[in-house]
């Protein structure tokens, strides 16, 4: 049988050896840039002698290669041992690193984003080139980037023109109503007042400013109206929500914690007076008095018409101009507070228990009432009577003469019977004037006064109901105006938006650089964004979405991602080696400046298993030719052993449960545990069992091969 080595290399031959010369030199780059330096170079020498050697050369060796293929396939089961791959241990220095594919990004970039609101979207009517360099002279003529479509804005424009003329016009007529509401309810609660005050003139004009004063002050009337409108007045000027406060014994009262000047001024004068006579001081039984209502205005403070919102100044054509910043702001949302509804009634029961007990009667006594109506009316009755008495005596002394005369004959039967008829008839009118004095005593005399009385009552509720209605009435038209103002202010912050966003549809350049389509990350996370379309003229864009992105080409670094097993040793600060795909002779460095805390979960998506951190590199120095987008092949440097023997990685394998390796001899393979160290992506280092220039195999022989062990 011939051997393989003397036969001619065939066609097929030579096939299979170029396509195995092709693969092995594929591996053999791979396996190129894990080597050390003095290897790679060896490599590298060896390389440019093939590309230096003539046609002929190349084909003997490509044929001598296929022979000694052919005859590896057809003989290496004879001897495996003897033309196995092996690797000679080496002692040296030995940099554990960690090799990752990334790509590069600049660390800081302007991103251009649609600001046109809308889940539709918006067209891109002109874009600029991707690639160009945008000047400084650019940015300072205001160079146009991109331009997006406004035909649907300009119509949302006219039409949100048209809904601020409405709203304008219908918040001056609310304004103009307002402002008539307030002079109206001034005009009311004048009346109401005035009614009040000529009814307490009337009931004083008929029994006297004195026993008025005295009946009001059994009642209670002014304090109690004094009260009313001071809570009124509390309730009316409360800018928020009053909490209802609760009730506490109030060890001392002074004057101050008394508003004088909030009551009616019939109350002040009172009071001042009174303080007058009593050293400057509220008499204790006024005191008294105005104590035990304070409990009721206390409460109506907290009770009274909540939810105010702040009152506004007087209404002039320059208020709040911006009135967009708290257009919405609302007052606070409360739970309904229950309201004391009998707290500003003047005729409450404790009040009408007061009134029933009041007897007028007592009054009807010249002595006792002042000047008035009552007394001239009283008066003119007892005068009558005290006429119609005199007028009785005279006539009973000349019907006592005329009898006389009649017993001597000086007068004659019939005319002592004219006399006696007169003497009954001023009889009849003295009863009568009694009668009638009578009468008016104990019915004209307290009806009248009860009806003066209650006329005043009747005026005093018809100005708290006033008072009442003119809080409602303001409060709606208030309400309205409130609302209407509300709504020209949002019509007007929509207008203003929509020409804002008429602006925003044109982007012009802001900082120099070189111009990107779409979002700084869109290489990594590309999948994500597969439902946008790709960033051209005549393309959709959605709001917040990325167009261009300007990065500053000053400052670049390499986005990678570094698997679970190895993100430990990697830390900030360490260097790196850096490599760009598309400039393999220009190898740069860099630093880590980022390592990411969790892993990445934009990952997860396509392989839940997969853990990996992002890491990021920045690269030293400023590179002109670098292009955001590139590939590139980074090298951390993890740590650097020194004097230590290392193998490749793939010379250690498990035999076991312990680590080995297969040391390579005359005969069959040794099989030799080994302690390790750290390692790279390429080596790892050996601790002991191997010795530095013992050769090893890369791959583990076949099953029933390399089983003898070393030598005890």
């Amino acid at each position: 049988m011939t051997s393989p080595m003397t036969q001619k290399p065939s066609a097929n031959a030579g096939k299979e050896a170029r396509k195995t010369m092709d693969q092995l030199k594929a591996q053999l780059l791979k396996f190129e840039s894990r080597l050390p330096d003095p290897i790679r170079q060896t490599l590298r020498d060896l390389g440019a002698r093939w590309q230096a050697a003539s046609r002929k050369t190349q084909w003997v060796v490509v044929g001598v290669g296929g022979s000694l293929v052919l005859y590896l396939v057809i003989a290496g089961s004879e001897d495996e041992t003897n033309n196995a791959i092996t690797f000679t241990a080496v002692r040296g220095d030995l940099e554990i690193t960690v090799l990752e594919g990334g790509a590069l990004e600049a660390t800081q970039s302007q991103e251009l984003r649609s600001q046109i609101k809308g889940r539709e979207g918006v067209k891109i009517l002109s874009i600029v080139d991707e690639g160009y360099r945008v000047t400084p002279q650019d940015v300072e003529s205001g160079l146009v980037l991109v331009e997006l479509d406004t035909a649907a804005l300009i119509d949302e424009q006219l039409n949100q023109e048209i809904s601020v003329e409405t709203a304008e016009a219908s918040y001056i007529e609310s304004r103009a109503q307002y402002e008539i509401q307030l002079n109206q309810n001034a005009s009311d609660l004048n009346d109401a007042r005035q009614a009040m005050r000529f009814a307490r003139l009337d009931f004083e004009k008929f029994l006297g400013g004195k026993i008025v004063d005295q009946i009001l002050d059994e009642l209670e009337i002014d304090e109690r109206l004094a009260r009313a409108e001071e809570a009124d007045r509390i309730a009316a000027q409360s800018p928020t929500v009053i909490e209802r406060p609760r009730r506490v014994e109030k060890v001392a009262q002074t004057n101050a914690s008394i508003d004088i000047d909030s009551m009616p001024p019939q109350v002040q004068e009172r009071l001042r007076a009174a303080m007058a006579e009593n050293g400057g001081e509220i008499p204790p039984e006024m005191r008294e008095r105005m104590q035990r209502f304070q409990g009721g205005g206390d409460r109506q403070r907290g009770q009274g018409l909540a939810q105010r919102a702040d009152r506004q100044a007087p209404i002039d054509g320059a208020r709040r101009e911006n009135d967009s910043t708290d257009l919405l702001q609302l007052p606070a949302n409360t739970g309904p507070t229950e309201l004391n509804s009998t707290t500003n009634l003047l005729m409450d029961e404790e009040y009408m228990a007061i009134r029933n007990q009041i007897d007028f009667s007592k009054f009807a006594d010249l002595d006792l009432l002042e000047d008035g109506e009552a007394k001239q009316q009283l008066r003119s009755l007892q005068d009558e009577l005290q006429v119609a008495q005199e007028e009785l005596l005279l006539t009973q002394d000349r019907i006592a003469g005329q009898r006389r005369l009649e017993e001597r004959g000086f007068i004659t039967p019939t005319e002592l019977e004219a006399e006696e008829l007169s003497l009954n008839k001023a009889n009849n009118k003295m009863q009568q004037k009694e009668t009638e004095l009578k009468l008016y005593i104990q019915y004209t005399f307290p009806k009248e006064a009860e009806q003066k009385l209650s006329d005043f009552e009747n005026a005093v509720m018809s100005y708290q109901r006033q008072v009442k209605e003119n809080v409602a009435e303001q409060a709606q038209e208030e309400a309205r105006f409130s609302s209407a103002e509300r709504k020209f202010n949002l019509e007007k912050v929509k207008l203003a938006d929509v020409n804002q966003q008429i602006e925003f549809a044109t982007i012009r350049a802001q900082r120099p650089g070189l111009v990107v389509y779409g979002a700084a990350d869109q290489n990594s996370s590309r999948w994500r964004r597969s439902s946008q379309e790709a960033i051209q003229e005549g393309a959709t864009v959605t709001e917040r979405q990325a167009i261009l992105t300007i990065p500053d080409l000053r400052e670049m670094a390499v986005k990678v991602n570094i698997h679970e097993s190895a993100v430990q040793r990697v830390a900030v600060g360490q260097r790196v080696r850096v490599l760009v795909d598309a400039f393999p002779d220009n190898p740069l460095t860099g630093t880590v400046s980022r390592v990411a805390v969790v892993a990445d979960s934009a990952n997860s998506f396509m392989n839940p298993d997969l853990k990996v951190y992002p890491t990021t590199i920045n690269i030293d120095g400023t590179h002109e030719w670098l292009r955001p987008g590139m590939s590139a092949e980074v090298e951390i440097l993890v740590d650097r052993l020194e004097d230590v023997v290392y193998v490749p990685v793939q010379a250690v394998t498990y035999y076991d449960d312990q680590r080995v390796v297969y040391v390579a001899g005359r005969g069959t393979p040794e099989r030799r545990p080994i302690e390790v160290g750290s390692f790279s992506d390429s080596f790892i280092e050996v601790v002991s069992g191997l010795e530095e220039g013992e050769q090893v195999l890369l791959l583990p022989p076949q099953q029933g091969q390399g089983n003898s062990q070393p030598d005890a």
